[in-house]
């Protein structure tokens, strides 16, 4: 570890050690493992780390999920491997038949990027397994924090949620994490290294990919220092996060590891409620279940205490409530890193020719009239789920700005004779069970004012999962 380094080289040294990895204990008999896309942050990650440690000590994944065309999907997945070829450094190429994360998606009414998420820590499980690996090296940058951030504020995430993306996670290390993208593409240049651009990387449907080109350089241009801010929000709020996680500990859950846990009853209901949140996601964390579990939902869950008996159901996962337990049981799961994340949505809109897109809906804002106007468009004509749903438009005018956004409790809607009804009665009215009504979305107007503090829910819509609309004209 005496050689000379170039300072950025350095930085990612530091990042390794704050990472809780000894460079020492690093050998080509006990290697680091680099998940290597072929953008900028994970080619700079190889060719630093390659430098402090040499090839025996690495060895590198590459993933081609098969989503984009050959040419350019399976064109990084050569270009990583010819990459490490050149270097002598060990390259394992996995590749997903074209197709099948689509067919995925469609078939659990997941998002692409979130079922391409999980096939990765799949196949970086699995290399784990094979390799003798210490660690795996993941290239998130600090760019990439201030967006994720970002992203989880606008999907009204809160306590882990707002801790943003942690350095250190199980095997999963980000030596990256307090480098932003300059210092990394600089690096590059300085060392004649090209590399890789996603071409999906401009697609503003997805909304990563809205924050990152749109919400991003508007930061950039009239709040200086925004990331500053954020990230040290980010840092206190996990600080707190470990605190509350460490004291929730002190309560007991049991967990066979096979799919079962389960909280004593009277022990539940007596805690704080955040205290609550944290045992009940940790006991379902242990089961192994992968998937996001609404907030919504654990409200609901929180609401039994002056009952006896009951449960619910939600996307594999059950719930019960007797005398003396809280039951969690799941039917599947994912690795360790695919923990759930507890979350509603939400997506506030501006002016027209904005997109959101959830649960299987392209929402946009296109001039219908003087006044502009909402357009929802519905594809999913081979839903499992709701095989007898076609492809469906609807359209109805509202006013900027509004945001779209899960159902809340308290929420309340017009009827035609003017009074508030509430709409956890309609949802129950339309006879929507308890593990879908975190998919009803709700169109709420904002107030045009400067505080923006009025506001009204414009409609409820439910179409999308075989049920109706409420739509106030």
């Amino acid at each position: 570890m005496n050689k000379k380094l170039l300072p950025f080289e350095n930085k990612v040294l530091k990042g390794l050690r704050s990472c809780g990895v000894n460079p020492d204990s690093v050998s080509g008999s006990s290697p680091l493992a680099l998940a290597v896309s072929g953008g900028a942050d994970s080619v700079s990650m190889l060719l630093s780390l390659y430098k402090i440690f040499g090839a025996e000590s690495l060895c590198v994944i590459t993933v081609d999920h098969g989503i984009r065309s050959d040419e350019e999907s399976g064109g990084d997945a050569f270009f990583v491997r010819d990459l490490c070829a050149a270097r002598h450094i060990r390259c394992h190429v996995e590749k997903i038949p074209s197709g099948n994360i689509e067919r995925l998606a469609k078939s659990t009414n997941q998002s692409l990027e979130a079922v391409a998420r999980g096939v990765r820590y799949d196949a970086f499980s699995s290399f784990v397994e094979r390799e003798k690996i210490q660690f795996i090296c993941l290239a998130h940058n600090r760019n990439d924090q201030a967006e994720t951030l970002l992203m989880r504020f606008l999907q009204g995430s809160a306590g882990e949620g707002m801790s943003g993306i942690r350095k250190k996670r199980g095997l999963y290390v980000r030596p990256l994490l307090e480098i932003p993208r300059t210092e990394i593409e600089n690096y590059l240049r300085l060392q004649n290294q090209p590399w890789r651009t996603d071409g999906t990387n401009a697609d503003t449907a997805f909304l990563r990919n809205r924050i990152r080109n749109v919400l991003v350089p508007l930061l950039d241009a009239h709040f200086s220092g925004w990331q500053n801010g954020i990230l040290m929000g980010a840092k206190k709020s996990a600080c707190d996060e470990d605190f509350i996680r460490e004291s929730a500990k002190e309560f007991f859950f049991e967990s066979d590891g096979k799919g079962h846990s389960k909280i004593r009853r009277d022990l539940f209901f007596s805690l704080h409620d955040s205290l609550k949140r944290r045992l009940f996601f940790s006991a379902l964390n242990e089961t192994g279940f992968g998937g996001r579990f609404p907030f919504s939902l654990f409200e609901e869950i929180v609401s039994w205490k002056s009952f006896g008996s009951r449960s619910l159901s939600f996307e594999g996962v059950s719930i019960l409530l007797d005398d003396e337990f809280l039951e969690i049981s799941v039917s599947s799961g994912r690795p360790e890193e695919s923990a759930p994340i507890e979350s509603g949505f939400s997506f506030l809109f501006n002016a027209p020719g904005e997109k959101f897109e959830f649960d299987g809906l392209m929402i946009s804002t296109v001039v219908l009239s003087e006044d502009g106007g909402l357009f929802l468009e519905f594809e999913r004509t081979n839903s499992q789920e709701f095989s007898t749903l076609k492809s469906e438009k609807i359209s109805f005018s509202c006013s900027l700005p509004f945001i779209v956004r899960s159902v809340c409790p308290g929420d309340s809607i017009e009827t035609v004779s003017g009074t508030q009804k509430k709409v956890s009665d309609i949802l129950s009215d339309w006879k929507i069970p308890l593990a879908l009504r975190g998919r009803v979305l709700a169109v709420e107007e904002l107030s045009p004012s400067e505080n923006m503090h009025s506001s009204r829910l414009k409609a409820l819509l439910a179409f999308h999962i075989g049920s109706k609309n409420w739509i106030v004209e």
